[in-house]
């Protein structure tokens, strides 16, 4: 009997625990029904609310931002159109050389060099330093070695030809109608230059007398990471102390990783102690205030006015002082 009865007993509490169980399923399928059914609409109909108001807001900054496009647009062309009146004499006759690198982009340079023609600068065209500068290869080494008449390991030998290039470009030699073997064409025969945007009867006839020097590098340059701008920059000091500007083409991607920065392509001449002192230089060639900029900063060179301008690092002015 004690046993039929414990059985009776553990059959009661078995049952007793299954509807237990079944009850605690229960509630927490009517839990997740009713959350599902009022606590989950009532999040919806917030993150609804919510999408809304960050989908205006979206819309009022799109709208904002258009304006603003339209607004930089006008001043751009504005500033375009009146620069011509800030540089207009400037640079009266006066023998300028235009020596860009290649990689930068072509369209600032067009855009600089008519700003140099409006500021009555008597310019060839441009010439550009082609990769083959960069002396990659035994056969490079060779080719500027032979056209320069220069020898030497590969610094010696790029050093060397550019101070030919430099001299060539400076001034006519004194006190003497002939002038010294012209490197120009040798090398450009070699590769080693292109002359675009002039006469070659214009170039071979420049300068009729003392010279200033702008030199276009950039963040896309193809001799990034060599000693030429260095090289020509100095060459152009120690040789006749030629007043010199360099200018910065910035492209923000150039497809490096991460972005450049601003400026980063003057570090050679703005972190040397000697070359910032003597050199002018600005970061922003590429924008409607950069020829503008190169006007002036070739203008006030040759009086000994030395600035660093633009937006980048190492600059210490937007532009420069506009005299009257």
């Amino acid at each position: 009997m004690v046993t039929g009865a414990r059985l009776v007993l553990t059959m009661i509490n078995f049952r007793f625990h299954l509807v237990s169980l079944i009850a605690v399923f229960l509630a927490m399928g009517l839990g997740i029904l009713v959350g599902s059914t009022v606590v989950d609409q009532a999040i919806v109909d917030r993150l609804d609310r919510e999408i809304r108001s960050v989908s205006h807001e979206s819309e009022q900054l799109r709208s904002e931002n258009s304006k603003l496009k339209d607004q930089v647009s006008q001043l751009n062309d504005f500033l375009k159109k009146s620069s011509s009146y800030a540089v207009q004499q400037r640079l009266l006759a006066v023998p300028v050389v235009i020596l860009a690198e290649k990689g930068i982009d072509t369209g600032a340079v067009n855009s600089v060099l008519t700003t140099m023609r409006t500021a009555g600068a008597d310019i060839p065209g441009v010439l550009w330093l082609n990769d083959k500068w960069r002396l990659d290869s035994p056969k490079d080494l060779g080719a500027l070695q032979t056209a320069a008449r220069v020898s030497g390991n590969v610094a010696a030998s790029r050093l060397s030809a550019l101070r030919s290039l430099a001299t060539r470009l400076a001034a006519p030699p004194a006190g003497s109608a002939r002038r010294p073997r012209d490197v120009i064409e040798p090398l450009r025969s070699a590769g080693f230059l292109d002359f675009t945007d002039g006469k070659q009867s214009d170039l071979a006839a420049f300068p009729s007398r003392a010279s200033r020097v702008l030199v276009l590098t950039g963040t896309d340059s193809h001799l990034s990471g060599t000693d030429t701008l260095v090289d020509f920059v100095g060459s152009l000091l120690s040789a006749k102390n030629v007043p010199t500007v360099v200018g910065e083409v910035y492209d923000p991607s150039g497809g490096a990783t991460p972005n450049p920065k601003r400026g980063s392509a003057l570090e050679p001449v703005r972190g040397d102690p000697r070359l910032a002192k003597q050199v002018t230089t600005f970061d922003d060639a590429e924008t409607p205030q950069g020829p503008l900029t190169a006007a002036i900063a070739l203008e006030q060179i040759a009086a000994g006015t030395v600035g660093h301008y633009g937006y980048g690092e190492g600059a210490t002015e937007t532009i420069p002082p506009i005299p009257s």
